[in-house]
């Protein structure tokens, strides 16, 4: 029945997939639902009803392409003698996740839930996750980070992976590589599809020679920061530049590190409580004078 509608490129409905013994599953890795994006689609389905289709491709094709799935409504791993009973959702994760909802709760039922595979049948799972991501609600550059080490599993990419595990947290792209190459890359959303695409992996994401000790600076912080001063580009970058600067380096990333493993309580008070001055000094200049000021005295004693 799949196989005929997939020819015809038919709209199929999630009836029509149950009473073929279908689940439905997302991707493993792939943008996580938010529960923000969930409420919303909740409500436009309660006043609407689904406006357009998910687009899902079959198991099958997502195994073939190396792919891992999840079961949608338990969220647990499928096993890969499984994947031929279900189908994957590839656009469109909020939209069926607030139809469940919407389904198990008490709310009026607005009808089916509707699907259709992609009309370019050429294309593969993962081209169709970037492409429509790109090209409708942009992911941030942590999502296209978690897509390439979900395509790349066979090119070992430790920047790549310290990018997503900090852009997770909140940390903006340009920030996040920062921190794991003590540099700025130019490391964008689109050097990161391509790499989903497998299309070309850019040298950049292949430059692992600072991660290490950019994972322990970022320990090191953490210990003491929270993410509200710590996904400011101007923390990081208040390192770098004297590290650039410096007649100097030996030891010097060594003696970063001891500086934010030591800092005292009220120290890290005075930076995340920093606030502006008005028109003589910006937030991020007196957070940056005033780590100037506990350096200068660390480097002291």
């Amino acid at each position: 029945m799949l196989e005929n509608l997939k020819l015809k490129k038919d709209i199929v409905t999630l009836g029509i997939l149950k009473a073929a013994n279908k689940k439905v599953a997302f991707i493993k890795g792939n943008r996580m639902v938010q529960e923000k994006n969930v409420n919303a689609k909740w409500a436009s389905l309660r006043e609407y009803g689904q406006i357009v289709p998910a687009i899902m491709v079959n198991g099958e094709d997502v195994q073939v392409a190396g792919l891992e799935i999840v079961d949608a409504e338990t969220g647990k791993p499928v096993a890969p003698k499984d994947y031929g009973n279900y189908v994957v959702i590839l656009d469109g994760q909020h939209r069926y996740t607030a139809y469940i909802k919407n389904e198990k709760s008490e709310e009026e039922n607005k009808g089916e839930f509707y699907l259709m595979y992609p009309l370019n049948e050429g294309a593969t799972p993962q081209e169709i996750l970037a492409e429509a991501n790109i090209a409708t609600k942009a992911w941030s550059g942590g999502d296209f980070a978690g897509g390439a080490l979900l395509t790349c599993k066979d090119e070992p990419l430790p920047v790549v992976e310290f990018i997503h595990e900090l852009t997770s947290c909140g940390v903006p792209l340009s920030t996040a590589q920062r921190w794991a190459c003590r540099k700025n890359m130019n490391i964008d959303s689109t050097m990161l599809a391509n790499a989903m695409k497998r299309k070309k992996i850019h040298p950049s994401l292949k430059f692992d020679t600072n991660v290490e000790e950019g994972h322990k600076l970022w320990d090191a912080a953490r210990h003491n920061f929270g993410m509200e001063v710590l996904k400011h580009r101007y923390f990081i970058d208040f390192f770098l530049d004297k590290y650039d600067n410096a007649m100097d380096r030996t030891g010097l990333w060594e003696r970063f590190i001891e500086f934010l493993k030591t800092m005292s309580r009220t120290d890290v008070d005075s930076i995340e409580k920093a606030k502006s001055q008005g028109r003589e000094r910006t937030k991020e200049q007196v957070v940056v004078a005033k780590l100037e000021e506990l350096y200068s005295k660390f480097e002291m004693k």
